[in-house]
């Protein structure tokens, strides 16, 4: 049996009749060992669950699993499922920077076109960004990951370890880093006070991947750096959009609309993906989502 805390699209019951997909009440938690749910949800319910085999997350981030109750539950994420929106409103963040949208004084325009574009993270998300600065603004891409989705889209393929000398190279700097032990701070003073001059960072990853007090003491010191993001660093778990970032002239945020949260067909096309992945996991026993726990453990 599979239980869901959300209402589905009806193409997931479709997807998944023949595992019984139903809702999350206490009596449908203690016989399931499939579930779909968000990671912020979880920790309230793995404990009613003593068949549980697999967790489908309808997110592509799952910082906020809570790993210490999971006995021995597969994670899948998922992944890639806002990689098109996400994608785009980085692009509207870079643009807005660059050329000042809705900032109601004369500033200096930076260009985009034929520049370099730096892309911290290359799944879904980092990899549509980078088909687009490609094909869209004759950009040179240098990607900095772990492994890359879509290879074909970046000029060079680096890895973690070289970060600091990538930055000192992107105009358009691009943060599409999932949260885990290795990414936590890792945009900190040493390595934001690297950015070349005029650079645009862009974060719509986790916002913790940028140490907050670092990156605005580089906005202070850097007039000709411009920083804009989608997300914002959490207080007692909840995402805090109250920042000092707000009075700062070479600053633009929104309020984390990247993803399903201010478009409902988004969400559909996202819950529909991670349908069709449990699926294809219960089926072959495989899937490119698999979260590795090692990384948050």
């Amino acid at each position: 049996m599979i239980v869901s805390t959300e209402k589905l699209p009806e193409e997931c019951y479709s997807l998944l009749q023949e595992y019984e997909l139903r809702e999350a009440t206490e009596a449908n938690l203690a016989e399931a060992e499939y579930l779909i749910s968000w990671p912020s949800k979880l920790r309230s319910l793995v404990s009613k669950m003593p068949k549980l085999k697999v967790i489908q997350t309808l997110s592509a981030g799952v910082d906020d699993v809570p790993y210490d109750l999971l006995r021995n539950a597969v994670v899948l994420s998922n992944a890639g499922a806002y990689s098109t929106s996400v994608a785009e409103h980085a692009w509207a963040l870079a643009l807005a920077l660059a050329k000042g949208v809705n900032v109601r004084k004369r500033e200096p325009t930076y260009s985009i076109t034929d520049q370099t574009a730096l892309v911290l993270g290359a799944g879904g998300i980092g990899s549509e960004i980078a088909r687009i600065a490609k094909q869209g603004f004759r950009m040179r891409v240098i990607g900095v990951s772990r492994s890359f989705r879509r290879p074909e889209f970046f000029d060079e393929m680096l890895p973690m370890d070289q970060l600091k000398e990538a930055i000192r190279r992107g105009d358009v700097v691009f943060d599409t880093l999932p949260l885990n032990k290795s990414t936590r701070g890792v945009l900190n003073y040493s390595v934001l006070s690297l950015l070349k001059e005029r650079a645009i960072l862009v974060n719509v990853g986790r916002a913790e991947t940028i140490v907050e007090e670092d990156v605005m003491r580089v906005l202070k010191e850097r007039k000709d750096v411009r920083f804009g993001t989608d997300v914002f660093w959490r207080k007692d778990g909840k995402e805090n959009f109250e920042s000092e970032l707000w009075n700062m002239d070479n600053f633009m945020g929104t309020y984390h609309t990247a993803g399903a949260s201010a478009s409902g067909e988004t969400l559909r096309k996202a819950m529909i993906k991670a349908c069709n992945n449990l699926k294809n996991y219960l089926e072959k026993g495989e899937s490119e989502n698999v979260v590795k726990l090692s990384d948050y453990v």
